[in-house]
């Protein structure tokens, strides 16, 4: 039997007494970055690290609540002439709307997002440039370099 792929979900990761803790947040997270927010930070941790959004494998959000705002990443900028949530994640980072016929992918904001987690901007920007990887395989890459793989695969099934 052939395992259905998931190609639209939002998790919150968090950190608590030295565990990971992923949280699977409701899709409505998926319409809009003012919900995507407000999804993360009222996932249920007292401090999420970050939110991981994957929207139809056209496209990855990580966003990281901070006290200065909230910090983003978004895997391809080419996403926001189709996807609400990215066009308002481009807007948000103050970044131009590449060409929708660009013919690879284009990040936007912060390369850096999880570099205390464990991914440095430099191994986020070879992960973004593997030319066959579709979002949730980007996304489970990223879980597995910074530690919560298999909390992160257990909730987004």
């Amino acid at each position: 039997m052939t395992r259905r792929r998931n190609h639209r979900y939002a998790v919150a990761v968090a950190r608590r007494d030295g565990h990971w803790q992923c949280t699977r947040l409701d899709r409505t997270a998926l319409t809009g970055l003012d919900e995507a927010v407000a999804a993360v930070r009222g996932a249920g941790t007292p401090e999420p690290l970050c939110g991981l959004f994957n929207a139809d494998e056209a496209f990855f959000l990580i966003l990281r609540p901070t006290p200065a705002g909230t910090a983003l990443l978004l895997s391809d900028a080419r996403a926001a002439h189709r996807h609400t949530l990215a066009a308002q994640a481009l807007d948000a980072l103050g970044a131009a709307l590449p060409d929708a016929d660009a013919p690879d992918g284009v990040p936007a904001g912060d390369l850096g997002i999880v570099t205390d987690l464990g991914l440095t901007a430099q191994d986020m920007a070879a992960v973004l440039a593997r030319p066959d990887g579709l979002p949730d395989d980007l996304l489970r890459t990223i879980a597995e370099r910074c530690g919560f793989a298999a909390e992160f695969d257990r909730v987004k099934a």
